[in-house]
């Protein structure tokens, strides 16, 4: 595999991705989920905080869509630290739960089952340490800055992996070599 070709096309998905991501969570949380808290007279419209400040991806996860965090927080973090384990395996729990429900949601569509959306989310959890790290020894500007490039970044490299196991599985592995070359 050509690293090099791989990060190129890496870094030219990235932006159109990131893109697509900031015009969807601007359809989905503010314009639709307003509209329909209108049309219910739906009182709580906090369906989103400034996430795009976020110091670090503790933050950013708890600010980035409410109406989840909330449901977490309720339902499966304050239970399991009520049972006596620690706020740390409790966030792991709620961690390893979401990574489970966002490798579904790729799965099905694509009819496929690998890893990468898991591991991904699980990846969050050395990554919450590293942004806090940066976040206290660099400032809060660096912890923003890692929480920004693991968005702009994560989300084509898992889509690029996807993309490539979807070609080895339905067309081979000559026509990933074939296109090294271009």
């Amino acid at each position: 595999m050509d690293v090099a070709k791989a990060s190129e096309r890496l870094l030219k998905l990235a932006i159109p991705n990131h893109l697509v991501w900031l015009c969807f969570f601007y359809l989905a949380f503010h314009s639709f989920l307003n509209l329909m808290g209108e049309l219910l007279h739906f009182a709580d419209r906090n369906f989103y905080c400034d996430w795009w400040n976020a110091n670090n991806i503790d933050t950013f996860w708890r600010t980035w869509n409410m109406p989840v965090h909330r449901w977490a927080v309720r339902h499966l973090y304050i239970p399991i630290v009520e049972m006596g384990y620690s706020k740390t395996t409790a966030s792991v729990t709620v961690f390893f739960i979401s990574a489970f429900f966002h490798e579904y949601l790729v799965s099905v569509p694509l009819k496929t089952f690998k890893i990468w959306a898991f591991m991904g989310m699980m990846g969050q959890i050395p990554l919450s340490v590293l942004s806090k790290m940066a976040e206290r020894y660099l400032g809060a500007r660096y912890g923003n800055i890692v929480v920004w490039a693991s968005l702009i970044i994560g989300q084509p490299l898992c889509i690029m992996m996807y993309y490539h196991d979807y070609v080895v599985t339905h067309f081979g592995e000559s026509l990933i070599e074939d296109y090294s070359v271009v």
